[in-house]
């Protein structure tokens, strides 16, 4: 597993354990985030079900889901993957990080070494993500890593408000990122 560990300037970027589960309850339990779909992990018990299966993907030969957390200046402050999609050469990416630690450019790098991974380790040929139409700080994200918007047709369905909101595509091929 040490061949996924993966670091910049500022950051650490590993696979998820077992022993990570307090700290990535902490963002990943976090109520306030209403532009996620997967996220908050309500209780306890449905971090612990999240990091058993990131554990358990990595456990694969080829896992379909990298799940990593994010650690900067020691502390784990997100997450951050890399999900295997149509093809052995497209993956979808995303992350979420703590509060306290936004605005500091940490998605953005975090999602930069993670795109740099997936072109050069995983071969892929493109990298795409998602977000709600109206979290602007993680399109500004994908509109920094220089990936372009695909698709602002579709929507996402919120079950534990009721709300449909519009959801944004973007996407980076590696030519286009090594241009």
């Amino acid at each position: 597993m040490t061949h996924d560990i993966i670091t910049s300037e500022r950051l650490l970027i590993r696979p998820i354990t077992t022993n990570d589960t307090d700290a990535i309850h902490e963002y990943a339990g976090d109520k306030s985030i209403t532009m996620m779909t997967y996220i908050p992990k309500e209780t306890k018990a449905d971090t612990e079900d999240f990091v058993s299966y990131a554990v358990a993907e990595w456990n694969k030969a080829f896992p379909g889901d990298r799940e990593y957390v994010i650690v900067y200046e020691g502390i784990i402050v997100g997450g951050i993957n890399l999900e295997h999609r149509h093809s052995t050469a497209v993956y979808e990416i995303g992350w979420i990080i703590r509060k306290d630690y936004r605005c500091k450019g940490i998605a953005t790098e975090a999602a930069t070494a993670l795109i740099e991974y997936a072109f050069n380790t995983l071969s892929a040929s493109k990298v795409m993500s998602h977000c709600d139409s109206a979290n602007s700080a993680s399109e500004r994200v994908m509109q920094k890593l220089g990936m372009t918007l695909t698709d602002n047709t579709k929507t996402r369905f919120y079950p534990k408000t009721g709300i449909t909101s519009g959801e944004l595509q973007y996407e980076i091929t590696r030519e286009e990122y090594y241009r």
